[in-house]
């Protein structure tokens, strides 16, 4: 489903004025070898074909080979360094844990100047060491469904604080590894690719960009925001859009959502399509909008129908909110606030090592089923 709407006719369009656009359907179908494979001949015989490069680092990226894909992303930088997408898909490649002064002064996890790492900082190194060893451990048939989970927040940007000090960006680092840990353990092909795996800053253009270098079939958004109403709780599933407006605790908790996340991120218009230009960028996002939100919409359903309250006590629910992060994604997605830190029984939950493996157990075993279908 997350590729069906690649190869179209607008395609065919292109591909008597562009050879690259053949390159970029196979991509887009998913024959990565094959894609790989015609993109090197025709950077072999033009060594300054920028987009070409591009395309090729993507390609790479999306067989499981990061050191390829960055040696390609920076040849397009060397023909072009002005092309500040192609060096956010490379930093994305690159991106390693913040130095111990990354951010200067001390602050919160530090003392006397030295920084200290919380118990869930530590879990999710755990956690990340975890994922990778057992990243590619599954891979069955062609075509496989790709899933890019996005942990909120990072760095600088610590998203909601709850009355305990939980921070909702180690909850969303830790569910997310753990969670596609959990995925890889199901055995059910899915491959699972992450925005972060460790205390880096992301905008969400590179958020975005990642369901785009990764080719997911769906993008979830991890978070567990501090709302202005203590009393909203529960596991909410948000797809992009502003149709639930009324008095209901779900519309509630979408714009209270909107407000806080968005507050953080700020508004974004679409950036470029990695291996597209001019034209054919605004073509190809008009014929996905329509389809994109009606999968992403299924999706939420059928993750809420499998997860159901999860670990919390009080009932979640699906709607629509205005987020950035969504608004940055052509793939089908859902941001999933697991809990509100601005919530005591919320935060307790969160903040909880059993409870937590719970939920991203739960959280794992939907995404799979969400995959089957």
């Amino acid at each position: 489903m997350g590729a069906s709407w690649a190869v179209s006719p607008l395609s065919v369009v292109f591909a008597d004025q562009d050879p690259l656009v053949s390159a970029q359907n196979l991509l887009s179908a998913g024959k990565i070898d094959e894609a790989v494979a015609g993109l090197s001949r025709i950077v072999a015989a033009d060594p300054r074909n920028e987009r070409a490069f591009i395309l090729l680092g993507r390609a790479y990226a999306r067989s499981e080979r990061p050191v390829e894909a960055l040696a390609a992303f920076r040849t397009a930088l060397r023909i072009n360094p002005g092309d500040t997408y192609t060096r956010m898909l490379a930093d994305i490649l690159a991106q390693k844990p913040l130095p111990e002064n990354q951010w200067g002064q001390a602050g919160l996890g530090r003392k006397g100047g030295r920084r200290t790492e919380s118990r869930l900082e530590k879990r999710a190194m755990a956690e990340r060491e975890a994922f990778i060893a057992g990243n590619g451990a599954h891979r069955v048939g062609t075509g496989p469904f790709r899933l890019v989970l996005d942990a909120g927040h990072g760095g600088p940007d610590v998203g909601g604080v709850g009355d305990t000090g939980l921070r909702e960006k180690d909850v969303t680092l830790e569910l997310a590894l753990e969670t596609a840990r959990q995925v890889q353990a199901q055995g059910t092909g899915v491959i699972v690719s992450l925005t972060r795996l460790s205390d880096v800053p992301l905008s969400v253009a590179a958020r975005g960009a990642c369901a785009d270098l990764y080719g997911a079939d769906l993008f979830v958004s991890l978070h567990a925001p501090r709302v202005e109403d203590p009393g909203i709780s529960g596991v909410h599933f948000f797809t992009s859009g502003t149709d639930d407006i009324g008095a209901s605790r779900v519309a509630k908790a979408a714009r209270e959502t909107e407000v806080f996340e968005n507050r953080a991120s700020g508004a974004i218009q679409g950036f470029p399509l990695a291996g597209r230009t001019g034209i054919e960028q605004g073509l190809v996002r008009t014929a996905v909008s329509a389809p994109q939100r009606e999968n992403s919409r299924r999706y939420a359903r059928i993750l809420h129908e499998t997860m159901g309250r999860g670990p919390f006590s009080a009932e979640g629910g699906v709607g629509s909110a205005d987020l950035s992060v969504l608004a940055s994604v052509t793939a089908p997605s859902v941001c999933i606030a697991l809990g509100f830190v601005s919530n005591k029984k919320d935060e307790a939950v969160l903040g909880d090592e059993a409870r937590r493996a719970e939920l991203a157990e739960v959280l794992a075993v939907a995404l799979c089923g969400a995959a089957r279908s």
